[in-house]
């Protein structure tokens, strides 16, 4: 890796590794893992294959990368979102409508459940930011004043919720995703 921009593409738009990486998500996201190929991600940026060395050593440097920045969004930006607020419960809301607020902001979160099927790393990425997700969840809920086993239990349910909710509960169906809502919460006041 020689500097963090390469040389301009066809269109004079320097590329940076962070652009190499979102477009490889995207990729992931339409086509899996078995259409993140460095040929693949060249043409949708519209550049050379060449051009993709000049940030990564090969592909396998490309998919550890791929991971890398799946993890930090999908702790530390979530960590952030909800961390902002004082209240235990607020947070808890803020949690419990998520999944409609930022529809479609996780594409990748199914190609790589598949991708972890087969591969280490993969695997243990996704461990990872499940763990920390069901602990923060929980932790919220015993601020909310509920026992450590009940809280991990409601954690557990409100992941399952955020992670599936989308594609179940249209998002007009206001009245069912107000129930929803107020299942999840019961109890939390």
């Amino acid at each position: 890796m020689k500097d963090e921009t390469s040389r301009p593409s066809g269109s004079g738009v320097r590329l940076t590794r962070e652009r190499w990486i979102e477009a490889a998500m995207e990729i992931l996201g339409l086509h899996g893992i078995d259409g993140v190929r460095v040929e693949q991600v060249a043409k949708a940026l519209s550049v050379t294959k060449g051009s993709f060395y000049w940030h990564f050593k090969d592909r396998d440097e490309l998919l550890e990368a791929i991971l890398e920045h799946w993890r930090r969004k999908n702790t530390v930006d979530i960590l952030e979102y909800v961390g902002s607020l004082e209240s235990p419960l607020a947070r808890l809301e803020r949690l419990v409508r998520l999944p409609f607020h930022l529809q479609d902001t996780d594409p990748v979160g199914l190609p790589l459940r598949l991708w972890a099927r087969h591969d280490e790393r993969a695997r243990k990425a996704l461990q990872e930011v499940d763990e920390l997700r069901l602990r923060m969840k929980a932790q919220i809920f015993i601020a909310c004043g509920f026992a450590p086993e009940e809280a991990r239990a409601r954690a557990v349910l409100l992941y399952s919720y955020m992670r599936v909710a989308p594609t179940l509960v249209e998002l007009e169906d206001m009245p069912l995703r107000d129930l929803c809502e107020r299942l999840l919460l019961a109890s939390a006041a």
